[in-house]
């Protein structure tokens, strides 16, 4: 199937979201953070290869009705690069470390990576910290 019409078959899933690497969290406030991302609307995250990403469904305002780009002889630089061989349509099964949805989910993924005692203590300290500056 040739890109234009693979592309108008799939609906443009690439140009739905955008995605970014963001910094392994290794306390409980940078997991924190990440549940606050996690607590918005279209937003996921993943551990791809030992990399974590942030992604966010966001639709691309320069599609028209029929997910064509209206700026494609003046596309970004980053839709120039996207490789057609790698698209969304064709390749549902990304096969990432692990993934998350929820905040429940990071949580969960917390806990297990900093130990439950330790988890605990930070996020009591982190409270606590957070109320005394609140005085």
């Amino acid at each position: 199937m040739n890109t234009a019409n693979r592309c108008r078959k799939c609906g443009a899933r690439c140009c739905r979201y955008f995605c970014f690497e963001i910094d392994e969290p290794d306390s409980y406030e940078e997991f924190d953070d990440i549940r606050w991302y996690l607590c918005h609307e279209g937003v996921s995250v993943h551990v791809d290869e030992g990399d974590w990403y942030i992604s966010i469904e966001n639709r691309c305002k320069m599609l028209d009705k029929k997910n064509m780009c209206t700026i494609y002889s003046d596309r970004p630089l980053m839709c120039r690069t996207y490789d057609p061989a790698t698209c969304d349509y064709t390749d549902e099964d990304y096969g990432y470390d692990e993934e998350f949805f929820t905040p429940e989910e990071i949580e969960r993924y917390a806990r297990q990576s900093l130990g439950q005692a330790a988890y605990d203590r930070a996020k009591s300290r982190a409270r606590a910290k957070l109320k005394e500056k609140k005085k």
